[in-house]
């Protein structure tokens, strides 16, 4: 009980850091802590959640506090503000809640919960309204994250135990 305990801690904490997130904790809390993947997946998307909770409650008073203190802070965000949303506020306007819900879900390098809230950040959407397409999204991905750990994992165990009757005929080398 207590080494589970502590799988599940160590899978909640790789869920809470940024680029990870759950797309490596579901999988390293199954296969490597030997969490049964309903706790795994509980551990990485609710600490996932909390991480990206505090990320987007911080972003804002942090900006604020380098366009307070640091002019060259100031015109820095100015022009990343600009630039994104001249470059991407159609596309926004047309997918929105959608895409952000989606972006967050795809477990692709770059995508999830930190950086989702980065982007509802630069778009202006309130925290509210940020958390709960966040929160969907990473409710998406970590079934999808954890769908995929148990179907690979299942593939790799097939493949480890093929009886040696059906593969003794195969070449080992080729003529």
């Amino acid at each position: 009980m207590v080494a589970m305990f502590w799988a599940f801690i160590k899978t909640a904490f790789l869920a809470s850091l940024p680029l990870v997130e759950q797309r490596l904790a579901i999988p390293m809390g199954h296969i490597s802590f030997g969490l049964p993947i309903v706790y795994a997946a509980l551990a990485g998307i609710l600490s996932n959640i909390i991480s990206v909770a505090v990320v987007l409650w911080l972003l804002p008073h942090i900006t604020k506090y380098g366009e307070k203190y640091s002019p060259p802070f100031h015109r820095f965000l100015q022009k990343i503000y600009a630039k994104t949303r001249e470059k991407h506020s159609k596309k926004m306007k047309i997918w929105g809640e959608v895409f952000l819900i989606f972006f967050v879900a795809m477990p692709i390098p770059g995508s999830g919960g930190w950086s989702g809230s980065l982007i509802a950040f630069l778009f202006g959407i309130p925290y509210t309204r940020a958390m709960k397409l966040i929160s969907i999204g990473l409710i998406l991905g970590g079934i999808l994250v954890a769908s995929l750990t148990i179907g690979i994992n299942e593939a790799v165990q097939f493949f480890k135990h093929i009886p040696k009757e059906i593969t003794e005929f195969v070449p080992l080398e080729l003529p």
